[in-house]
């Protein structure tokens, strides 16, 4: 089979190609792959095939990923048929895309920014998929890194907010920790060196221990020293603010969908 990337060149579509072609998982020379820009990428010595269109694409693809703004699509001459397709896209909604294209088999995914280091978490959708297809499914999208299947597109929606932010909330901390050490005469490049150690530094130390975080948590809190009279300010503040902030993206979800 041959497997067709629409977008193949962005932030995702590129992750996920060369993803495959690195761990072995899809060779090289069966990726069929187009852009907008005609650029070739990370691709560069690789011998994938170049599609001239959307449509030559398609034709060339027994598989589809759809890596694209929603605002871009459908590009002319795409044609779904009854193909396989993962769609990336906020917006177009399985409804939407089964209307248009009722003879394909559709997924859709919400990889996330750590997927150009192996390390998206991508929850994805599709009901009454048959257990093959969705095997496969599982196989593409674990070259990004872990993925779940998901029982609708509401809870996806949602992950799209939570999962789907990426870097996006640890780095507005980051830059809050930085914007106070500037506001204290911290020299800049300290200032950097130790805010990359709580954001960057600090993950490692959580991988694997979130279902304990309250114990964590517990155990700053326990020595009544100097971070935990932070996190007693911070405590309330964080939770009321990531609260406000996933409902506000979960709304622009939900409009994004209708």
């Amino acid at each position: 089979m041959r497997l067709g990337i629409l977008g193949a060149t962005g932030w995702l579509g590129q992750a996920l190609g060369l993803g495959l072609i690195s761990k072995g998982l899809w060779p090289a020379e069966r990726l069929v792959v187009l852009n907008r820009s005609g650029k070739v990428g990370g691709y560069a010595g690789h011998p994938v095939i170049w599609a001239r269109d959307a449509a030559d694409l398609c034709v060339q693809s027994d598989i589809v990923i759809l890596s694209t703004r929603p605002e871009d699509f459908p590009p002319d001459g795409f044609d779904a048929g009854n193909r396989l397709v993962i769609s990336f896209m906020t917006a177009w909604t399985l409804e939407k895309l089964a209307a248009r294209w009722p003879a394909a088999r559709w997924v859709r995914a919400m990889p996330n920014g750590g997927a150009s280091v192996g390390r998206s978490y991508t929850p994805w959708v599709a009901p009454g998929l048959a257990d093959e297809d969705a095997a496969l499914v599982a196989r593409l999208l674990s070259a990004m890194g872990d993925q779940d299947r998901v029982e609708d597109e509401g809870q996806l929606d949602y992950l799209s907010t939570l999962s789907g932010s990426g870097p996006a909330y640890p780095a507005l901390l980051a830059r809050a920790m930085l914007r106070d050490a500037a506001a204290r005469g911290l020299p800049e490049p300290v200032a950097r060196r130790a805010v990359e150690a709580v954001i960057c530094g600090s993950a490692a130390l959580l991988e694997g221990r979130i279902g304990g975080l309250q114990e964590i948590i517990d155990a700053f809190l326990s020595y009544k020293g100097i971070t935990a009279a932070g996190m007693a300010v911070a405590g309330p503040a964080f939770d009321q603010a990531m609260q406000e902030a996933l409902a506000a993206a979960s709304a622009k979800a939900r409009d994004l969908s209708r």
